[in-house]
């Protein structure tokens, strides 16, 4: 986890972040999507073995390494 105020992404710019990642989790099969950090680690760890097809699911992943980088 970075702890430099520098490297810290904008809270408001990781709350969008995360609503965009909820609405495309949502149809994916197995996932937390409360959009906690661990449900996002979760996801990015597992969420490719039942939702690599699925549409959205690079851009879900795409979303959740940024998050999970910026906090």
């Amino acid at each position: 986890m970075n702890t430099s105020p520098e490297s810290k992404m904008d809270i408001f710019r990781i709350l969008n972040l995360r609503t965009e990642w909820e609405d495309l989790a949502r149809n994916f099969v197995g996932v937390n999507q409360n959009g906690t950090v661990d449900s996002l680690d979760d996801f990015v760890k597992n969420g490719a073995r039942k939702n690599r097809f699925r549409p959205g699911f690079d851009k879900a992943i795409d979303i959740a390494e940024t998050i999970l980088k910026g906090v």
